[in-house]
């Protein structure tokens, strides 16, 4: 019952060009903003809407960043199965079909430009998955494995490995037993971005969470995403996060699947 880490997609730093030699004269700052969705109406009646954001700002050989993603789903529901929404059941209660949200907050100091040792905190609600609320804290070293870490955009191959150690708090959706838990874990990531031509890159993910106290249970989060650059300030990206759980919430299924096509705007 390890934690989903809905951010896991393309995490290369954004601060591995750092050089402490040569310090950032003034502070730099990034801002991304990322949505997308689905509706219909008629002889059926669903909406879906995905959102995320992201934010950057470095000086010297510090670096700090944050994330939020949220998705939401809901649909009027065919109660009897018939293949139609009569009008007791258009006029009936929306349902949810979907709710993932998260926060992420991270500090990088960086020993050169390509590594450093980072921690965060974050928080997670997925009741589709069994959190009502997780938090959780992390400490660990992050190495840019292959890259010209001088000149980053100019590179079209890079790789990004982290080492890590995450803590864990809990609280399981209605219905599950034990109500609450505390779960440390080791963690592994490696990132792979790939610049196919000037305007496509893909990227992949493959992260992996082990529990210290019962190295059985293990959570392995494998993300994939295709940006494709329209202009300067927007691109269109398709992303495919694929989850592994050896000992998922009580009551809940070990795998899930989660497919989004967005609009990415670079604000700052």
């Amino acid at each position: 019952m390890l934690f989903f880490l809905a951010t896991a997609l393309a995490k290369e730093s954004e601060f591995v060009d750092v050089e402490l030699d040569e310090p950032v004269d003034s502070p730099e700052v990034q801002l991304s903003a990322e949505v997308g969705g689905a509706w219909s109406a008629g002889n059926t009646d669903s909406r879906t809407l995905s959102a995320k954001a992201s934010t950057s700002y470095r000086w010297g050989a510090n670096g700090v960043s944050s994330t939020g993603s949220a998705v939401l789903g809901s649909a009027r529901m065919d109660q009897n199965a018939d293949g139609v929404l009569d009008d007791a059941e258009r006029r009936a209660d929306r349902v949810k079909t979907a709710q993932r949200a998260s926060a992420q907050l991270r500090y990088d100091r960086y020993l050169n430009a390509k590594t450093s040792i980072y921690t965060l905190g974050g928080g997670l609600n997925d009741p589709f998955a069994g959190y009502d609320a997780r938090l959780n804290t992390q400490l660990g070293t992050s190495r840019l494995v292959v890259g010209d870490a001088d000149d980053l955009d100019e590179t079209q191959t890079r790789v990004v490995a982290e080492l890590g150690f995450d803590a864990a708090h809990e609280d399981y959706a209605p219905g599950v037993d034990p109500e609450t838990d505390w779960l440390y874990a080791a963690r592994g990531e490696i990132a792979l971005v790939q610049d196919l031509t000037e305007q496509l890159e893909v990227g992949e993910t493959a992260e992996v969470f082990v529990n210290v106290r019962d190295p059985s249970d293990t959570r392995f989060i494998s993300a994939t995403a295709v940006t494709n650059e329209l202009t300067d300030h927007l691109s269109v990206r398709f992303s495919y996060t694929f989850t592994y759980d050896t000992s998922p919430v009580h009551g809940y299924v070990a795998t899930d699947h989660t497919g989004l096509v967005t609009l990415v705007a670079k604000v700052l």
